[in-house]
């Protein structure tokens, strides 16, 4: 075989300087007898839509069409009423969309009413934040509409919701309805957006080099970009999402919140620990008449190092660290009457006493059991095998994509065999969940169950099937409308078992007012369903989690007050397998838990000393239940 010849060497062409980057000029007004769709369409679905006469515009980031008439290629996607694309679409019409709009239908409790006076009196009182800290079910979402309602017109015009996907739906319907009954010219502007689209409430700075890493170009974007719309009142619902106020969708909102007249917080599980507080730092400051952000113009890392400071001049138990070059706190309290001192101090900030800009009231209390789950021999070997053998005698595909690369799936690092282990001990108690799910169903209850991990929803989704259930499922992967159909579907009990990754803005509680389903024909044989079923539901945590938030968020989905303001219980379980890492995600999970409600001020959240002597029991094969 003849030796192969090697390619001889050519000097590289010197390397052009990038172009730099800048905005696209905005949609262009639509001609006389024409108007502007400003439409949302899904990446994978860009094509289509150019196909079909949509336009892709990169100054505003959207796609549009010029015409009379909507194409009906183009129909499925018109925007939705609140959104940025129907905002766009308004201004270049210079018109607003007549929304349509039906007669009134939910009217506040006293209980909403409490908070939507406490809201209004802060404000005039000159307190422009208010942190809306009631506990899952309890109408948080209408209370603040109904404050927004009845805010001075002169200086509450436009309104910024950023909120989760799944929230969406519920946030159109209920501003809708708190509106019913007003003139046109008498609402709100309204603006829905999720926390992973805020950088489109930005816009791309103009002259500047921005660089040419991404990461580079999006720091700079954040750091320069105008804010594209005026906002008087900001509204962060499930605002934990802000505890990592360095974040990009963090640092936008707080841009926002910076400019607006009003911001209100609205979450169940704010945070568990004084570094989650920062994105409130202002209210905080304000409220106690002392320095902490000062005037000036302060953003991500700079918000941490300031709030920091502060909580170290407050003796709190922050200590110091190195990561990637920067200086990072973690508070690490070494005796538990520091941890309580500290824990008492946030709650008298920000809940306890008579602080005028906060509220937080429990819902009904949650009955809680363990639900450890025994591996079998053949479990404990795959639990013990390495990944890649694992996955294989399981029949579960060995690549993932890697920068649109297909690459084979390695051994656990240290740093990864802990969330390995995990996703082995979901896998491997599929089949007992699937025991315990059908028992509950023959029981005549309802079941929700919540995961972590796509493969196991869709294994424990087929299992469930394979004996002739009928399953809904819910995952960060569908749309809004796919979500809304499918938790349509449980309430409605077309399907008794329902298994999401949601953790937070879904309500699956028996006697639910439901939304209104376009896609439903009504006929005498089938009317339409405007409540949910009466069935008790049954709430399981199939995957523990480390952080309260998502423990608390996870059990309020189907504990709430339902649509006679009654309180409706789910029993929620804690599945674990036993032996495992497992095992220590629950009770660690359960000790944040207890910290959760010390800050918002409702001890009565859990007692881990009651769960773990649950636990023993559950052992010992007697449950009982956790108040």
């Amino acid at each position: 075989m003849p030796p192969r010849r090697r390619k001889p060497t050519t000097r590289k062409p010197a390397r052009k300087k990038p172009v730099r980057k800048t905005a696209s000029p905005d949609l262009r007004p639509p001609d006389p007898g024409e108007r502007v769709w400003v439409l949302d369409v899904p990446f994978e679905d860009r094509s289509l839509a150019s196909a079909s006469g949509a336009r892709w515009y990169p100054g505003p980031r959207v796609f549009a069409y010029y015409g009379t008439e909507l194409p009906d290629g183009l129909v499925s996607f018109e925007s939705m009423p609140y959104s940025l694309q129907r905002w766009i679409e308004d201004d270049c019409n210079e018109s607003w969309r007549p929304e349509t709009v039906h007669e009134r239908s939910m009217t506040p409790r006293e209980t909403q009413l409490e908070s939507v006076r406490r809201q209004l009196g802060a404000m005039a009182g000159g307190f422009p934040y208010f942190a809306q800290m009631d506990s899952t079910g309890l109408g948080k979402t209408l209370a603040v509409c109904e404050a927004v309602r009845q805010m001075d017109d002169d200086t509450t015009n436009t309104v910024l919701v950023v909120a989760p996907k799944g929230a969406l739906p519920g946030w159109r319907r209920t501003i809708a309805d708190s509106e019913a009954d007003l003139d046109p010219a008498d609402r709100r502007r309204w603006l829905l957006v999720t926390y992973q689209s805020t950088k489109k409430l930005l816009t791309v700075p103009e002259d500047i080099d921005l660089g040419k890493r991404k990461k580079t170009q999006n720091k700079r974007t954040i750091a320069l970009g105008e804010l594209r719309f005026d906002i008087d009142v900001v509204i962060a619902d499930e605002s934990h999402a802000l505890m990592n106020i360095e974040s990009q969708q963090s640092q936008i909102v707080w841009r926002y919140q910076e400019a607006a007249r009003a911001v209100v917080w609205m979450s169940a599980t704010p945070g568990y620990q004084p570094m989650h507080f920062a994105y409130m730092a202002r209210a905080i400051e304000q409220s106690r008449g002392t320095t902490i952000l000062g005037d000036e113009d302060t953003l991500g890392y700079a918000v941490t190092t300031k709030w920091a400071t502060f909580l170290q001049a407050e003796e709190f138990a922050l200590k110091e660290g190195k990561a990637a070059g920067l200086k990072t706190w973690r508070w690490e309290p070494e005796d538990a009457a520091r941890r309580e001192r500290d824990i008492g101090a946030i709650h008298g900030w920000l809940a306890g006493g008579s602080v005028p800009w906060s509220i937080s009231r429990p819902s009904p209390p949650t009955p809680r059991e363990p639900l450890g789950q025994e591996l079998t021999a053949a479990q404990k070997r795959l639990y013990n095998s390495a990944w890649v053998d694992y996955r294989r005698e399981l029949g579960l595909p060995l690549w993932k994509s890697v920068g649109g690369r297909r690459v084979l799936q390695k051994n656990p690092s240290t740093r990864a065999a802990a969330l390995r282990f995990r996703q082995k001990c979901s896998y491997l108690r599929i089949p007992a969940t699937a025991d315990q799910v059908r028992a509950w169903i023959r029981e005549g209850n309802q079941v929700f169950v919540s995961m972590f991990y796509r493969e196991s929803v869709a294994a424990l989704a087929e299992t469930l099937r394979e004996e002739g259930l009928v399953v809904a499922v819910v995952d960060g992967s569908m749309s809004s409308s796919d979500q809304e159909l499918e938790i349509r579907r449980f309430q409605t009990g077309a399907a008794p078992v329902i298994v999401s990754t949601t953790t937070s803005a879904i309500n699956l509680h028996t006697n639910e007012l439901l939304l209104p389903d376009k896609h439903h024909q009504v006929t005498p044989q089938a009317p339409l369903q405007s409540v949910s079923t009466a069935a008790p539901r049954v709430t399981l945590i199939h995957d523990p989690r480390w952080t309260p938030i998502d423990i608390r968020q996870i059990e309020g989905r189907a504990n709430r007050i339902d649509n006679d303001h009654n309180h409706t219980t789910s029993t929620c379980y804690y599945g674990y397998a036993e032996g495992t890492v497992e095992e220590e995600m629950v009770l660690t999970g359960i000790e944040r838990i207890a910290d959760l409600g010390s800050i918002v001020g409702q001890s009565d959240l859990i007692d881990p000393e009651a769960f773990l002597a649950a636990r023993a029991d559950d052992r010992n094969g007697n449950i009982r239940s956790i108040p």
